[in-house]
């Protein structure tokens, strides 16, 4: 009898968006898995970014349809908002301003002895040091986390995981990517992990963890391929949520109505679209690089490039996440069906089993389920959240 395959889940980032797709994603794994195998029965989870939640809830044997039932519901904890994420990093702005009362007399006597040769351009390079770290901070997610995971009796250790769990980030000073979870880093708790791993420069400050600032992971290399040979896994399926804003999304209309150039809408929105872009260039040099050496290991399930809402970075509507939700369901649903053959006989290899019918049929009480929970009136959601005995702030 042959050793036991080792099977691997990967979810990549792409913030609150990407983690809702990948949850609808994930719920439709588990309609077309067959003969009781779960995506919890995966031997090594890899989280990147807004992908280590999930990641780690999987790791802990949170249900994915428990994560969507409660999406659809308005129920804590797994139901969350931006306000219990992330908050305005206003310690920053006070260091920011004792930090320029600490420049302005040595800026102020520089450019008084360089005033012919220094612009004002100059002069704010030099005072880039004065400038905050991040527009946004994310303790309130570390501290959110820990209160789910310590309320669901989930486990915030590595240590204590039955699986195995990796959540890459970057260190800020060297450019090294630390794998926590891996032999060395295990102590640090998940939560705090996955914080470091979704700092997205620009929008959040870096999370400092021992002496040491972390940034998003989505920034360096791509984990996943490298991670899953080191690890000795069989088969990797990679659920990628990123989406590139080129020809074939959108940008804006839907939502808007009105069409504007990306160049329009601030330096926010330009760094999205330049992450991305550079984002996409990695991806797909790595997976093909991968995939022709590994033909049979790794399987990339990515959305359709006409689903424009995951390009959105403000304000989600509960209709926009129910959107989302089904987005992701049908992406792997509507995937596999389309390839169901070869799919299937990929799984197969590594004794997991597909059922074409079951999906078929789940679909259907899926999308009933979905325009349900997007015509429902919001007043039943909040009374649905009190009832669950949440603040809505956190």
């Amino acid at each position: 009898m042959g050793q036991p395959c080792k099977l691997a889940l990967a979810l990549s980032g792409g913030g609150f968006t990407g983690y809702l797709f990948e949850i609808g994603a994930l719920t439709a794994l588990d309609d077309l898995f067959d003969d009781g195998f779960t995506v919890n029965d995966f031997d090594l989870f890899l989280g990147v970014s807004a992908g280590a939640a999930g990641a780690a809830l999987m790791a802990n044997g949170v249900k994915p349809e428990e994560i969507l039932q409660a999406n659809l519901s308005g129920k804590r904890p797994y139901y969350f908002e931006r306000r219990d994420i992330f908050a305005p990093a206003m310690g920053e702005g006070l260091k920011t301003v004792l930090r320029a009362v600490q420049q302005l007399i040595p800026l102020f006597k520089l450019y008084v002895r360089n005033r012919r040769e220094m612009s004002f351009i100059d002069l704010l390079d030099k005072a880039q040091e004065a400038l905050p770290s991040g527009v946004y901070k994310l303790e309130p997610f570390a501290r959110y986390l820990e209160m789910t995971f310590a309320t669901k009796g989930l486990s915030n250790d590595f240590e204590k995981l039955h699986k195995e769990l990796y959540i890459p980030a970057i260190d800020l000073e060297t450019g090294q990517n630390v794998i926590f979870g891996e032999e060395g880093w295990r102590q640090t708790p998940i939560s705090r992990a996955i914080t470091a791993s979704s700092a997205a420069p620009i929008y959040f400050c870096p999370v400092r963890i021992d002496g040491r600032d972390y940034i998003d992971a989505g920034i360096g290399r791509i984990a996943f391929f490298e991670l899953a040979l080191q690890k000795k896994a069989d088969f990797m399926l990679i659920i990628h949520p990123h989406l590139f804003a080129g020809t074939g999304a959108a940008w804006g209309q839907p939502r808007s109505g009105v069409s504007s150039r990306i160049g329009e809408k601030g330096f926010l929105s330009i760094g999205d679209q330049a992450s991305r872009i550079n984002l996409d260039a990695r991806f797909s040099l790595a997976a093909e690089l991968y995939q022709r050496e590994h033909p049979d290991k790794f399987l990339v399930i990515s959305p359709n490039p006409s689903e424009c809402l995951l390009l959105e970075r403000s304000f989600l509507s509960f209709r926009d996440r129910v959107h989302l939700l089904r987005c992701g369901y049908l992406s792997v649903a509507e995937a596999i069906k389309e390839q169901f053959v070869r799919v299937q006989g990929r799984f197969a290899a590594y004794g997991v089993s597909l059922s074409l019918s079951r999906i078929q049929e789940r679909i259907r009480t899926r999308m009933a389920q979905f325009s349900g929970a997007a015509e429902a009136p919001l007043p039943a959601l909040a009374t649905a959240r009190r009832r669950a005995g949440w603040s809505s702030a956190f």
